[in-house]
């Protein structure tokens, strides 16, 4: 088998999902291949530079002067000339014009973009709309991470046999018996701080839940964004407002985002929209029960009542009162992290998402 070269466009590779799996799915792929991941911008949080370059890409990041888009389309044409890929692929959805313009005009036979979250959400529905339809529509075919982000897809025009499924992996993880609680129980969310992770209503759940057991701690942890600055205000004011200071926590930007999972009672994400998030991933590898919102491709990872529970992200009485259902259950979170555990091990191994990609690439 011939030696392929990869090219992966990405918007940055600090801490965030689409970085994690990009960088998850190269320490799996066959060695034998050259990967190059091209970075648009740097990120604030820092990033996954060594990761990748343990995992086997060669890195090249866009200089920071070139901010128009010719300026950035000549210098991709200088990369892409030197290296003569067979294969390219946007790994954010920002970026998938610019890998179908440059995939025609080296005529690369696999040509990819990527859409990894809910055409809904912030990233996609603040493009000016010429971008949004160039995005979805100058690459041959689409990756996606969801059932539901494909049926998105299917609204805005897109032909069904033009998109792939390709499912977000998590790695595997050393389980602690989360299902117990040794002190104080822990509800974690995780997420950066947006409107659309819908935080505020974890504040108001946490209000019914700390009323009933007033030793419960709340942890919020992600970063403020910069184009919604204003959520971290709006969160502060909501939890001095109803006096929870003491037990809900911002916590900020974490690095490591799993020893705070591994602390955590129950795991709560009741986003507006989503793809096929992480955390939800990395709560069930660890066996941590998950309550998360009924949108995007969460449906796809959580069962009712089975491996986690689905809720309305639009009523915080409910949510509450599923989290401390749960809280006073000890059979019924063992259950379900028993069956998380068992879930993600037989759909969401890296192994099994690495053999999809191989398919898709045609290795």
């Amino acid at each position: 088998m011939r030696k392929k070269r990869i090219v992966f466009f990405i918007g940055q590779i600090g801490f965030g999902g689409s970085e994690k799996q990009l960088s998850l799915l190269l320490n799996y792929l066959d060695k034998k291949n050259d990967y190059f991941v091209v970075v648009f911008n740097k990120s604030n949080y820092g990033e996954l530079t060594k990761e990748l370059k343990k995992n086997g890409a060669n890195i090249i990041f866009i200089p920071e002067k070139l901010k128009s888009i010719f300026g950035r389309l000549i210098f991709l044409v200088s990369i892409i000339f030197k290296i003569k890929p067979n294969i390219i692929h946007s790994w954010t959805v920002h970026d998938n014009a610019y890998v179908g313009i440059i995939g025609r005009l080296f005529n690369i036979k696999k040509i990819y973009g990527s859409v990894r979250g809910s055409l809904d959400g912030t990233s996609f529905s603040i493009m000016p709309k010429v971008f949004q339809i160039l995005s979805l529509r100058l690459v041959p075919k689409l990756v996606v991470n969801s059932n539901e982000i494909k049926n998105e897809l299917v609204h805005w025009g897109v032909k069904l046999e033009n998109i792939i499924l390709l499912p977000n992996c998590v790695k595997p993880q050393k389980v602690i018996n989360p299902s117990s609680i040794k002190e104080s129980p822990v509800i974690c969310n995780i997420g950066n701080l947006r409107k659309n992770k819908n935080q505020a209503l974890f504040i108001k759940a946490m209000k019914i839940v700390i009323n009933e057991i007033p030793e419960a701690i709340g942890y919020i942890i992600g970063q403020k964004v910069e184009d919604e600055p204003g959520i971290e205000n709006i969160l502060i004011k909501l939890i001095n407002r109803d006096e929870l200071s003491q037990n809900i926590k911002l916590l900020g930007f974490q690095k490591d985002t799993t020893e705070f999972l591994k602390k955590s009672t129950i795991f709560v994400l009741p986003s507006l929209n989503e793809g096929t998030p992480n955390t939800v991933l990395e709560a069930m590898s660890l066996g941590v029960p998950v309550i998360a919102s009924r949108v995007g491709g969460i449906p796809d990872l959580i069962t009712d009542g089975l491996n986690g529970f689905l809720v309305d992200n639009n009523d915080a009485e409910k949510l509450g009162q599923k989290i401390l259902e749960l809280l006073n259950d000890e059979k019924q979170r063992k259950y379900i992290s028993t069956n998380s555990i068992k879930f993600i091990n037989q759909n969401h191994h890296p192994l099994q998402i690495k053999k999809l990609a191989e398919r898709i690439y045609e290795f």
